[in-house]
């Protein structure tokens, strides 16, 4: 490994997924492989070269200074919000996670999940979702920096169809695996992808597939992100503007 990796990246937008990949590649790679969170307050004597480490929501905090050693690149991985919206509402309906169980923003005692599945409708789930965790996550990912010449951009919308491992391939030469590294990325990679050989994120996420929000979407709720959020699909690059909620009403027409 010519440099150590930091992936980083949001919830619902592939973590689980890049985890299982390059902790493969990791222990393939003979580097140390370091949960960003799990070793927050540990991490000035942990980062012994070689490593790779993976951030679940990009957030550095106190040690900021990691994005720009001159010995990292970095892998941050983005999603269209709007399928960041359905995925994280539906998996935190189910999920065991323990913050889960704790009292939601505006709900004295009553926690999130408990608040969440106790709303009538799938719209107004979203919406609480919107205004809660989804919220967070979303603007986190236009909060990031986008300039960073050692950090390689990829959204997870094309690593989910790279079925021929054309941009997996470029990510591993920029992240600086030498030929015989680069094999072993391929291979992870592949034996991990839902396209590939393993069913791993299936047991942690609801779908994989992309643009889900075509499907879910009702003009109601389209109109509701966009105020809530009116730039983020344009700053992201997902969309030039507005005009797919008029979209989602002729679609309505049409049913």
């Amino acid at each position: 490994m010519r440099f150590n990796v930091v992936v980083a990246t949001h919830h619902k937008t592939g973590t689980v997924w890049m985890s299982t990949v390059f902790k493969a590649i990791a222990k393939g790679a003979g580097a140390a492989f370091i949960d960003f969170w799990s070793h927050y307050d540990r991490l000035d004597k942990l980062l012994k070269p070689p490593f790779v480490l993976l951030n679940h929501d990009s957030m550095f905090l106190q040690h900021s200074d990691i994005l720009s050693r001159d010995d990292v690149r970095i892998l941050h991985l983005i999603r269209d919000p709007r399928d960041v919206l359905i995925s994280a509402m539906h998996y935190h309906k189910t999920s065991a996670e323990p913050w889960l169980q704790q009292p939601a923003p505006g709900d004295a005692g009553i926690g999130y999940q408990k608040r969440l599945t106790s709303l009538a409708s799938p719209f107004e789930q979203y919406l609480f979702e919107m205004e809660n965790a989804s919220h967070d996550i979303i603007e986190d990912m236009l909060d990031w920096q986008y300039d960073r010449a050692n950090c390689f951009e990829v959204r997870y919308e094309d690593l989910r169809l790279d079925e021929s491992m054309e941009l997996w391939s470029q990510i591993a030469g920029f992240l600086g695996f030498d030929e015989a590294e680069q094999a072993l990325c391929k291979d992870c990679f592949w034996k991990h992808s839902l396209f590939g050989g393993a069913n791993v994120n299936r047991r942690h996420a609801r779908s994989g597939d992309v643009a889900q929000w075509k499907r879910e979407f009702t003009p109601e709720l389209g109109q509701a992100f966009v105020e809530r959020f009116p730039d983020a699909l344009q700053l992201l690059g997902y969309e030039p503007d507005d005009r797919w909620v008029e979209r989602l009403g002729q679609k309505a027409a049409a049913e």
